[in-house]
């Protein structure tokens, strides 16, 4: 997650020592807390989600029962990570002779998982298979579970999913709804204080979405 990457923008970003190497080029300064050595091993994968989906789908791990499971009840919009992820797509996008980052919206995923899935192996030098799209074994989920057993509670969703469905690209949902059927939503699910803590954290968040979003890979 680039927001662990990424200081706060009220942290200055700083190295150890240890790792610092002088910038002899024009390129512009790092902005994570890794050096470019180890950054420059990656091929970066950035999945991204409409904030007015994926926030609510969030707040709710901060209230019961999934807070029993989190042991967090305040969701704060600095730690959403949009602002970080723009930030690290930028460098990374614009740093000579790095790996561009790869965009993949959540919506296009679902709508088509084959569609985004396949060209995305071709461009990771992989071998696409149709297996890639279901986890229905107790193998699976026991290896899911196994990783996230340390974040309980913020992925019970997905593991407790069998595989990636198509939805199709006509689905209609809250997405479509105006800025006031989506505030009254929110209000009459979780109350007014969690409705405008929503509100909030997503218009905080739209712009680095939006911007994001033109760079998507498409099916």
């Amino acid at each position: 997650m680039s927001y662990h990457i990424i200081p706060p923008i009220h942290s200055p970003n700083v190295l150890p020592p240890s790792l610092q190497t002088p910038n002899l080029s024009n390129e512009a300064p790092n902005p994570t807390l890794l050096p470019t050595s180890i950054i420059d091993t990656f091929q970066f994968i950035f999945l991204i989600r409409k904030p007015v989906a994926a926030i609510p789908s969030l707040y709710r791990c901060f209230i019961p029962p999934l807070s029993a499971l989190t042991a967090d009840t305040t969701l704060d919009p600095s730690e959403l990570g949009y602002r970080e992820l723009r930030i690290l797509f930028n460098y990374l996008r614009n740093r000579d002779g790095g790996r561009a980052p790869l965009v993949i919206d959540a919506d296009d995923l679902l709508a088509d998982p084959e569609g985004i899935l396949r060209p995305l192996c071709s461009k990771l030098g992989l071998s696409y298979s149709s297996s890639m799209l279901s986890w229905p074994t107790a193998e699976d989920h026991n290896f899911a579970f196994s990783l996230f057993e340390k974040y309980a509670g913020y992925h019970e969703d997905a593991l407790n999913s069998t595989g990636l469905v198509p939805k199709g690209k006509g689905v209609k949902d809250q997405l479509l709804l105006s800025r006031e059927e989506q505030n009254d939503q929110w209000n009459l699910k979780y109350g007014k204080e969690g409705m405008q803590v929503i509100r909030s954290a997503v218009d905080a968040c739209q712009d680095d979405y939006e911007y994001l979003r033109p760079f998507r890979m498409l099916a």
